[in-house]
């Protein structure tokens, strides 16, 4: 068994009880330990491990690369073959994937431009052009054989016709024309073919350039990701309504300069680093986590995909190149979000982490912002900004931390990160290690997920989120928790866009949920779900209220809200509308004209649900806006908790979550 097997059959909990083992059958533990609880940055607690023979021993790292293999390149092709026959499509498309994936991209491609080929015809068939025209320039550009490219160009031809692309299918079938010359086929099918193309180019010349005879053929698993109406100068991902500010009780926070309404965008951040889960890398772009139909493969390594070659060149040139001959021990180990601690790094970089020191302002009040003025998403100091609670864990936790880090820190060196020919340096090692190891303490806080709705066409309320993978924002980040939240995210790929889903006056904070609503669960164990992660005792409204779980939620007689003191209006018994005091300060207010607006939303908002519950995803943009309109009345007027609040907010966010990644869930072929 070599040592990533070792790391990864024991992960790092049981190599922390081996290394107390060792230290404390020689005697050293104790000295250790007060050795370890004496550093104070995590790059010296990298230089205390490195020192430890004890450590190397336990701790060592091989590259194990998962490269490329013709052999099953070829096997799976024959498997999409048989699986084409049957016409079993989707698992055509599988198995022509993998073998993409696993031909070779460099000396003999003939396996990738057979398996890219076949990949063409049954996205053809299934009506993906655009993908499929991609595959067949690619398969020619890694030499599939000239004697059969009259079948790509013809494939070509069709794909273009069903575009609606005039010119270019007649283009295509005269290129096919011409490539019989290097086909070997006898003397009646070679004229049979010619007299087809014939057909063809004269069937095109009849069609009105542009008319699109059928959908375009790509597949659209998002709707355009929506725009802020005006972007803040200093933070540019968020709007300009928004200021970051401090509280002695909850740091740093989001909050609003002038009213917002439900429905409002008030965030859209690309993510500084993101990673798939292990289960859908496959099926997932490494590098924007956008979902993939026919994946674009990595140049070198078969452990990734990506969806176009233009993720597949940014990814390389920014941490891909580096990560690829390690990426299989970093998945084996199974350190939690280990995979982000390190791609972070890969990102800045060497030479910008080594001269990182005084780039980032300590004071916790304020934030990282660059040379210009900004707090630029893309800089690396808005990460390293972002808190850690290292002040707040037991040095033991510190310490299996630590171990992580270095395992981590050796892989980094298995790779050529430092630069080609230079010399193992200690003290270069472990100051990465030592970002590492603040990303591994930071990221648990901070990591938001990448997330996809899994939807049922035909049921689109049962439709559940996935979580796909994780990203860590800058700028997301800032926001603090409440378990009835103000606002929601949701993922368009990694990029995260974040909405307003309550009326956030002037004046309020910006509230995001942290995994934990208060309708849906009971306010202890909210907290102690909250308080070991975060490192927080959770005394939001809803906890200090113990507001109720959705079934105690009253939904019978709708309570008002005081102009004054947006104090509790009850209905009178005796439908006395027009002198109704608040409890709290006793002003009057005339209900009447609220309970007519109300009704006539409640009608509205009730055409909304329907289509919501009928699936109609047709008319989803209408039904979005009677829910946000509705949701603002009842938040102007209406004291929650109320049941119609619970179930319109819930209604929209299903909306919002279709409008972003979605995939639809099919059984078919």
């Amino acid at each position: 068994m070599d040592s990533q097997e070792n790391i990864s059959s024991r992960k790092s909990r049981g190599l922390l009880t081996d290394l107390k083992t060792k230290l404390q059958t020689s005697g050293k533990y104790a000295d250790f330990l007060e050795e370890f609880k004496s550093c104070r940055k995590d790059e010296d607690r990298l230089k205390l491990l490195n020192s430890l023979d004890e450590v190397q021993d336990l701790v060592t790292v091989k590259a194990v690369k998962k490269g490329k293999n013709v052999e099953d390149s070829a096997s799976l092709r024959e498997r999409g073959n048989a699986a084409f026959k049957k016409r079993q499509y989707k698992l055509t498309l599988e198995h022509y994937n993998s073998s993409v994936m696993l031909a070779p991209t460099s000396g003999d491609t003939s396996a990738l431009a057979f398996a890219l080929a076949n990949r063409s015809a049954v996205l053809c068939h299934i009506k993906l052009y655009k993908p499929c025209l991609v595959d067949i320039q690619s398969s020619i550009d890694y030499g599939y054989p000239e004697n059969l490219r009259y079948k790509l160009y013809e494939r070509r031809g069709k794909c273009h016709y069903q575009m609606g692309h005039r010119q270019e299918a007649i283009d295509a079938f005269k290129m096919a024309k011409t490539a019989l010359a290097k086909a070997e086929l006898d003397q009646t099918k070679h004229k049979n073919l010619i007299n087809e193309f014939d057909k063809q180019i004269w069937q095109c010349e009849k069609m009105t350039e542009g008319l699109v005879k059928c959908a375009e053929g790509t597949v659209v698993l998002n709707s355009p990701i929506p725009c802020i109406e005006k972007a803040d100068k200093q933070i540019p991902v968020m709007s300009e309504g928004l200021k970051v500010d401090y509280r002695e009780a909850s740091g740093r926070g989001l909050f609003a300069q002038k009213d917002f309404e439900v429905g409002d965008v008030l965030i859209v951040e690309k993510p500084f680093a993101s990673t798939v889960l292990s289960d859908f890398k496959e099926r997932y772009c490494h590098h924007c986590c956008e979902r993939v139909i026919a994946p674009t493969p990595c140049l070198s390594c078969s452990a990734v995909v990506f969806c176009s070659e233009k993720c597949q060149k940014e990814a390389w040139s920014s941490y891909h190149q580096f990560e690829c001959d390690v990426l299989y021990n970093i998945h084996k180990a199974e350190i939690n979000l280990g995979h982000l601690a390190v791609k972070t790094v890969l990102k800045a970089g060497f030479q910008y982490l080594a001269e990182f020191e005084g780039k980032s302002d300590t004071d916790e009040t304020k934030i990282a912002l660059n040379e210009n003025g900004i707090y630029d998403s893309q800089d690396y100091r808005t990460v390293y900004d972002l808190v850690n609670h290292c002040e707040d864990r037991d040095v033991e936790e510190i310490l299996k931390y630590s171990i992580e880090a270095l395992f981590l820190q050796k892989c980094i060196e298995a790779t050529g990160f430092f630069g080609s020919g230079e010399k193992k340096d200690l003290s270069k090692s472990c100051l990465i290690g030592g970002h590492i190891l603040r990303n591994l303490m930071m990221l648990p806080c901070n990591a938001h997920e990448c997330s996809e709705l899994s939807h049922i066409p035909s049921n689109l309320p049962a439709s559940v989120t996935v979580e796909i993978g994780s990203a860590i924002y800058p700028v997301l980040s800032l926001i603090n928790h409440s378990c009835d939240p103000n606002v929601v995210r949701h993922s368009y790929g990694n990029i995260c866009v974040v909405r307003a889903i309550r009326n956030i006056p002037k004046g309020s904070e910006v509230l995001d949920n942290y995994g934990a609503l208060c309708a849906l669960t009971p306010t202890s164990e909210r907290r102690n779900k909250l308080a070991p992660q975060y490192f927080f005792t959770c005394n939001c409204l809803a906890c200090i209220d113990d507001d109720p779980q959705y079934n105690d939620i009253p939904s019978e007689m709708p309570v008002f809200k005081c102009d004054n003191c947006s104090g509790p209006v009850f209905l009178p018994l005796k439908n006395k509308y027009d002198m109704v005091p608040c409890s709290f300060c006793q002003q009057n207010h005339a209900l009447r004209p609220r309970l007519s607006s109300l009704s006539q939303s409640d009608e509205t908002y009730r055409m909304a649900m329907k289509d919501v519950l009928l699936s109609s995803c047709d008319n989803i943009d209408q039904s979005i806006i009677f829910l946000e309109n509705h949701l603002r009345l009842m938040d102007r007027l209406l004291c929650r908790p109320w049941r119609d609040f619970n179930d319109c907010q819930e209604a929209l966010k299903q909306c919002y979550a279709y409008k972003g990644s979605h995939y639809a869930v099919t059984t078919g072929k």
